[in-house]
C-alpha cells in the first residue's frame, strides 16, 4: 500500500491525484449506501408479518376501525376535534 501511495504521489499531476481521490471515495461511499440498504429492512421489519392474522381480524382491519372510530370503548383516549365560531354578539 505504501509502495503505491508513493507511486502515485512521484508519477501522477495534482490533477490525476484528485481525480483518482474522487473515485475511491465514490467507491467507498457506495459501498456503504449498499451496506445500509441491505440492511434496512431488518431494521424496519417489526418481526411479524405485516398483515397478521389474530383470531378473525387482521391488523389493518383494525387500524382501520381505529381510523374510522368503529369499536373504540369510552375509556380509552380518543382524539376529539371541536370548533367555535363568534358571530360577534
Amino acid at each position: 500500500m505504501k509502495k503505491f501511495i508513493e507511486h502515485i504521489k512521484t508519477n501522477k499531476t495534482p490533477h490525476e491525484r484528485r481525480s483518482h481521490a474522487a473515485k475511491v471515495a465514490g467507491v467507498c461511499t457506495a459501498l456503504v449506501f449498499v451496506g445500509w440498504l441491505g440492511t434496512l429492512g431488518l431494521r424496519f421489519s417489526s418481526g411479524n408479518a405485516a398483515v397478521a392474522t389474530n383470531g378473525s381480524k387482521t391488523q389493518e382491519s383494525r387500524l382501520a376501525n381505529v381510523i374510522n372510530g368503529v369499536g373504540q370503548d369510552d375509556s380509552q383516549n380518543s382524539l376529539e376535534v371541536s370548533t367555535s365560531s363568534y358571530n360577534g354578539q
